[in-house]
């Protein structure tokens, strides 16, 4: 009937489209981690950072994200800031000339490694969803 080989066409699509999200999503993570522009101290950054596709029902959700809980500061850096001590009278470190009470910071420069790993997932997936569906699951 009709009927029943539309809904096992679709069927089938909504899996390729969740199989080729799971693809994208491992590609856009290969981009993030081979193109990050800071330099790794301790590699934790760039080893989290993570790109996946989910099924919730019908929808399929595909993300990428950093692991790390400073990830948005790599992303989208940080504006000028003041840093007070929270627990002491004063802030002290090694090389400084005497206890200061307050560190005017300049902010930090992003790094974004998220952002075009997203666009380039986004191109892709486009790309390969209208192959997908134009030539029939």
């Amino acid at each position: 009937m009709f009927t029943d080989k539309a809904r096992a066409y679709i069927a089938r699509g909504k899996a390729a489209t969740y199989l080729l999200c799971e693809n994208v999503a491992g590609h856009m993570e290969k981009h993030a981690k081979e193109n990050a522009p800071w330099k790794d101290r301790t590699s934790h950054a760039r080893q989290s950072i993570n790109g996946r596709a989910t099924r919730a029902g019908d929808t399929t959700i595909m993300s990428i994200a950093h692991g790390v809980r400073y990830g948005k500061y790599l992303e989208k850096g940080t504006p000028a800031h003041d840093i007070r001590p929270k627990v002491k009278k004063a802030l002290y470190w090694k090389g400084a000339d005497h206890p200061v009470k307050l560190v005017h910071h300049p902010g930090t420069r992003a790094y974004p490694a998220i952002l075009p790993a997203a666009e380039a997932g986004k191109k892709m997936l486009k790309e390969a969803l209208i192959e997908l569906w134009k030539g029939g699951v």
